[in-house]
């Protein structure tokens, strides 16, 4: 049994946090939550889910290279 697609739209991905859609649109934009899937419009819930986590506290996690922080920040560059 699952529990839906793995993969979902913004709308889903909100009411799965159980936030409103403009304010998972705030946390995509301020990194607080993962991108959507390159050339896509869907996010993984996984990595929501592991996001999440790591912001909860609930997973420990790593100094992120400055370096590597930059690329993810700007991924036009």
């Amino acid at each position: 049994m699952t529990d839906g697609p793995r993969l979902i739209g913004r709308k889903e991905a909100a009411a799965y946090l159980g936030i409103a859609e403009s304010t998972f649109s705030m946390w995509v934009a301020t990194h607080k939550m993962p991108q959507a899937i390159f050339g896509t419009r869907k996010w993984d819930k996984r990595a929501i889910d592991a996001r999440l986590d790591e912001i909860s506290g609930l997973t420990p996690s790593e100094p992120e290279d400055a370096y590597e922080k930059w690329e993810r920040e700007h991924p036009d560059n």
